[in-house]
């Protein structure tokens, strides 16, 4: 934990020379917009933690885990305060801390749109809302739910699902294998 601490922590110091550094660097980003993104974040956290004590602290002062509308006011903040934080990194950051919401990446949004749970694969925010009621139903912490959906929907070796390949793929679905497809409005028009 401390070399994570420690690893802002310097990052919030960076200057000139770093930048330059890490853009010489074959192995980085060389995108001098996201680096800099990085090291406003890292101050920014920095002034966060200076006066809140800490991040949690920051975090649980919207109360996120008490309303949807406390918890959409933490998202709206975050994405405002932070650099190259957008509409599905929000999501995706606020579901990583253990807050109640589903990251609407391409995997998660394709599978709602087949389901017909979605219009638009755009609909982040009906997304969010989808997946809460996912959680809400079956008593599952929303990243389980996520979890199984981007299992679900992604390609690559899956050993504890038994799946070479996920089911619900972009191109070439597996719609044969599928136990939801009399859900399902993609299945339906593939016939």
């Amino acid at each position: 934990m401390m070399s994570i601490l420690v690893k802002w922590l310097t990052v919030a110091n960076y200057g000139e020379t770093e930048i330059h550094q890490i853009l010489s660097n074959p192995r980085m980003i060389r995108n001098p917009k996201k680096i800099k993104a990085c090291i406003k974040n890292a101050k920014i956290f920095k002034e966060i933690v200076s006066e809140h004590g800490s991040f949690d602290r920051y975090v649980k002062s919207f109360e996120p885990c008490d309303s949807f509308e406390n918890l959409m006011l933490f998202k709206e903040e975050i994405e405002y305060k932070f650099a190259f934080l957008g509409g599905i990194t929000v999501y995706h950051f606020m579901m990583d801390i253990g807050l109640p919401v589903m990251k609407p990446d391409r995997v998660i949004t394709r599978i709602f749109k087949r389901l017909e749970l979605i219009e638009n694969e755009k609909q982040y925010l009906k997304t969010v809302i989808q997946g809460r009621k996912f959680s809400h139903a079956t008593g599952h912490p929303i990243r389980y739910i996520d979890i199984i959906f981007v299992k679900y929907g992604q390609k690559g070796e899956e050993k504890y699902f038994g799946l070479m390949d996920g089911i619900c793929l972009e191109k070439n679905p597996k719609c044969m294998l599928c136990g939801v497809k009399k859900y399902c409005g993609y299945a339906d028009n593939s016939r």
